[in-house]
């Protein structure tokens, strides 16, 4: 119970801090703005992260683990589905994990374009693991046949910018567009966008007929 009990208090410090990260800013948001929040002592916050910036080095780190994890996923099955699906699939998983992980996407997506020694450790890091993912399925696809002989580089920073396009553009989806990148639905019909450019601009033509008929299954 006790376990139990220290692991809520961690989560609910974490879900304030990234909900106040997102509403004020992290130079903005004092520790106890953190703690008011959710509803603990600031000695907690000393306890589990000593400061605040220990606080968001937790949070990049404990982000940025996940993600990777999604992605190590789908390139497992890399050599059985054929890199075709498995890009598909991974597309798919990115932005529901956006989506799930919404508040700590916009703001450590905000917080990743400053500089800083926590950012350069990030790009070093967990970055160069997402470009190893995305270069190993392209290059798989194109050595099979799957894909066009694009150049890699160039098109891994094309699908960078579709997939955090719902996060970085978030305001503007929701204020002038209309429409919530938070929402289940949203992620769904865009996974459908991405897919279709996929199929339209990297996908081989003998292979574009059946996984334009089977792209849905992705959403399954």
């Amino acid at each position: 119970m006790g376990v139990n009990r220290q692991t809520q208090t961690k989560q609910s410090i974490l879900d304030a801090a990234l909900y106040l990260f997102h509403l004020k800013g992290f130079h903005a948001t004092s520790i106890r703005d953190i703690a008011g929040k959710a509803q603990v002592n600031t000695a907690n916050i000393a306890y589990y992260f000593k400061n605040k910036q220990g606080l968001l080095e937790y949070c990049f780190i404990s982000y940025f683990e996940e993600y990777v994890r999604v992605l190590d996923k789908n390139a497992a099955d890399l050599e059985e589905k054929g890199a075709a699906d498995c890009l598909l699939d991974m597309v798919y998983d990115i932005l529901s994990f956006q989506r799930k992980n919404f508040l700590a996407s916009s703001f450590i997506y905000g917080e990743v374009l400053l500089d800083s020694s926590l950012n350069r450790e990030i790009f070093s890091t967990y970055l160069m693991k997402e470009k190893y993912f995305f270069q190993l399925i392209l290059e798989y696809g194109i050595e099979q046949n799957e894909f066009e002989n694009i150049s890699v580089p160039m098109y891994i920073l094309q699908l960078k910018g579709m997939l955090n396009a719902p996060i970085a553009h978030s305001q503007y989806a929701r204020e002038v567009l209309h429409v919530f990148p938070q929402e289940t639905y949203y992620t769904e019909k865009y996974a459908e966008q991405v897919s279709r450019f996929l199929q339209a601009t990297l996908f081989c033509p003998f292979n574009h007929e059946k996984k334009q008929d089977n792209h849905q299954l992705l959403l399954l």
